[in-house]
């Protein structure tokens, strides 16, 4: 079966966006300390680490399961605003455009998967 264009697209943004966010998972759960500063820098239990590392992990696996694909997003976009609130709690403001940037591209690729929600085309929602 052969991809459109379009679908090679979103395939290598889901593709770039799961790097960095397993990588940043791997991260936390070696113990990296630059990882787990901004964490102790909060005074968040060590538990919200390993929720974090969970939340990337699982998030970026689901954005290549096309059904799973706008539930992962969204997940790594709460991921994101949390790192970004505490970004900027901890007065790390430069951290938070980072956060921006992957946070947007995980938006993107919740509403590009969007047609898989459940529920959509029924009660009046318009199917593509």
């Amino acid at each position: 079966m052969q991809k459109s264009r379009s679908e090679l697209v979103w395939l290598g943004l889901a593709a770039i966006l799961a790097f960095f966010f397993v990588r940043a998972g791997i991260e936390k759960v070696i113990g990296e300390p630059a990882a787990l500063l901004p964490f102790q820098k909060s005074g968040l239990p060590e538990w919200t680490v390993y929720l974090t590392a969970a939340g990337e992990f699982l998030g970026s696996a689901a954005l290549f399961v096309p059904r799973l694909r706008t539930l992962g997003a969204l997940v790594l976009v709460l991921v994101m605003l949390g790192a970004a609130v505490t970004n900027i709690v901890n007065g790390d403001v430069g951290y938070v455009w980072t956060n921006v940037l992957l946070g947007s591209g995980a938006l993107l690729l919740a509403w590009q998967g969007r047609g898989h929600l459940p529920g959509r085309g029924r009660r009046g929602l318009p199917r593509d």
